[in-house]
């Protein structure tokens, strides 16, 4: 297989820019719903698609209620099982499954934002290249030899990590270190501003005083220490943390790499957790010991 067996989908422009004239840190992209268009959030994180109750509600759509969720903050909030909706994201016309909706985070009304959608759940074949470099959104269907090919031709300055998913997660999750501490599940998570690693998972580390990292969907704060640079070991290979923050309550998984390493970095991911993820990182460099132990945190 080769680059030439790849078949581009759609390509749509990645913004960081909200209504307003303000930016966030999330990548987005701008799609239409129902005949609604809207900002939405990608977020390898996130196991499903979540569109705003009062999205869901202009277009019209049948909801079922459904379970409390939970949020990167440990808080919950109510929740709806959404009926299936098409998406128009680049000329191209999808069908979102999975859905739920959840009452609109505080800032998303005046930004714009109309939810958050999962990359890897967009197209149940397709391959969502998540480009954080020339920041697009590449949808492309081919073998993972072929989409391999594709992006090394593409991006031939960048080094290409294969790494194998957890299939215990529907959400992006690999398994990954801080330096020298052992492997432990860690979230490749677009939608998270910073790296968090539990404070189990990294016994010794310690930062300053505690500071707000950022807020859930629902709006309730997430709380961490500072604890400087840090090396991060994925599939044998050494990226730099600019500033790790420790955590001593997560919810699994117990890493979680975000925007901070992200960015600059382009990440293909599918639906079908048993394939691989493709990681293309600059400047990254062979673990000094070839690896490091292995620990599930249950």
């Amino acid at each position: 297989m080769s680059a030439d067996d790849v078949r581009t989908l759609t390509r749509v422009p990645i913004t960081f820019e909200v209504a307003g004239g303000g930016t966030e840190h999330a990548p987005m992209v701008v799609g239409r719903l129902g005949g609604v268009t809207t900002r939405l959030v990608l977020d390898t994180g996130s196991e499903v698609h979540l569109l705003t109750k009062e999205l869901v509600d202009d277009i019209g759509l049948t909801v079922e209620e459904g379970e409390q969720g939970t949020d990167h903050s440990g808080a919950t909030m109510p929740s709806w099982a959404v009926e299936d909706v098409a998406l128009e994201l680049g000329g191209v016309k999808l069908t979102l499954r999975d859905i739920v909706a959840i009452p609109a985070p505080p800032p998303f009304p005046g930004w714009d934002i109309g939810g958050i959608l999962s990359p890897q759940h967009l197209h149940p074949r397709a391959s969502a290249v998540v480009d954080l470099v020339a920041d697009e959104l590449v949808l492309v269907d081919g073998t993972d030899a072929a989409v391999a090919a594709w992006l090394e031709q593409r991006s031939p300055a960048m080094t290409t990590l294969e790494v194998e998913r957890d299939e215990a997660f529907a959400s992006v999750v690999v398994a990954g270190a801080i330096r020298p501490h052992a492997e432990i599940p860690t979230m490749l998570n677009t939608g998270g501003r910073h790296t968090e690693f539990s404070s189990d998972a990294v016994p010794g580390v310690a930062g300053a005083d505690l500071e707000r990292l950022g807020g859930g969907v629902t709006g309730a704060d997430v709380f961490g220490a500072k604890a400087g640079k840090a090396t991060l070991v994925v599939a044998g290979r050494e990226v730099e943390v600019p500033s790790l923050a420790v955590r001593t309550a997560m919810h699994d998984p117990p890493g979680l790499v975000g925007m901070d390493v992200l960015r600059g970095t382009i990440l293909t991911v599918r639906a079908d957790a048993r394939r691989p993820v493709l990681w293309q990182t600059p400047g990254t460099s062979p673990s000094r010991d070839g690896g490091l132990p292995h620990s599930r945190a249950d």
